[in-house]
């Protein structure tokens, strides 16, 4: 009999090692055929001289590269990007912690339409709420009519569309939604009765603010400038259509070189580029949030 036994036995360790590695081969899977083997192919097409030889044959090169980052107004156009992209996020989380503190902390039963109130928002087609922009922001719109019928000003103020303003303000509100909830899901985690004990202790609302609230959500706000300000690199809608000469962006670069220059090797390698720079920058925000949650 106890022979017999350990066959069975063996069976179903083995069956138990075997489950796991089931359940996570299919995501696996997946995960290697649409998102790893896109990149590679990418990769591929950006170190290839493509349009250099005539497009004959496969030939490495990092040529593609360098033209990329070596062309003087890539560089004027990474940095127009930069500032853009973190003067939107900026707004965005000025916005977004006071909203998420109101809305986990004293919204009551409010918090749940709120919130639906915001991702209904988000549902908006984008091009929608850009093309509603342009109608306040510009020249005739609702924004310089309403200024100028009250006499603040005497002529229409030209700067609020086509510009870097036109920008930051579109994309501050385009992506508000995802800021807003990684850190609303962060302070719910917070008990209630850790304010009132700072207060009990003499700190003010500063005090608070920066020792104890902005510690205990740094996990969320990663997780919103992984959502939001990676992302804000690459957008090129709203640039393109509020943004004019002075409001052109990286992601308005390789949408030039793929569909107006038709070439995709050296828009694979802007886009492989931003993705490099975009991994570096997760794993700097990663390691500032814990750092600042080890201090706190």
């Amino acid at each position: 009999m106890e022979a017999a036994s350990i066959p069975v036995r063996r069976s179903s360790r083995a069956k138990r090692l075997v489950q796991p590695l089931a359940f996570l081969g299919t995501p696996t899977a997946l995960l290697l055929a649409f998102f790893l083997a896109p990149m590679l192919v990418m990769l591929g097409v950006a170190l290839d001289r493509g349009l250099l030889d005539g497009g004959t044959g496969f030939n490495l090169t990092l040529t593609n590269f360098t033209d990329v980052i070596s062309d003087p107004l890539n560089r004027k156009v990474a940095l127009t990007t930069f500032e853009i992209a973190t003067a939107a996020m900026l707004v965005q989380l000025i916005v977004a912690v006071p909203l998420a503190y109101v809305i986990a902390f004293k919204a009551g039963r409010w918090q749940v339409p709120i919130l639906l109130f915001l991702v209904l928002a988000d549902e908006l087609n984008p091009m929608v709420r850009i093309y509603a922009w342009r109608m306040l922001l510009g020249r005739e719109g609702l924004i310089n009519e309403g200024l100028m019928s009250i006499g603040i000003i005497s002529q229409p103020i030209d700067a609020l569309l086509f510009s870097q303003f036109a920008v930051t303000v579109v994309l501050s509100t385009s992506y508000l939604t995802y800021t807003v909830i990684p850190i609303y899901g962060a302070m719910k985690a917070i008990d209630g009765n850790v304010f009132e004990a700072a207060r009990d202790l003499g700190a003010g609302w500063w005090t608070t603010t920066r020792r104890v609230l902005l510690p205990l959500i740094a996990p969320g706000i990663f997780i919103s400038l992984l959502l939001v300000y990676v992302p804000l690199f690459t957008d090129f809608a709203s640039p393109a259509l509020v943004g004019g000469t002075s409001g052109y962006m990286l992601g308005n670069v390789v949408n030039d070189y793929v569909l107006e220059a038709g070439d995709l090797n050296r828009g694979a390698a802007m886009s492989i580029i931003m993705l490099v720079l975009s991994a570096l920058f997760a794993l700097v925000a990663y390691r500032l949030a814990r750092i600042n949650r080890l201090e706190s």
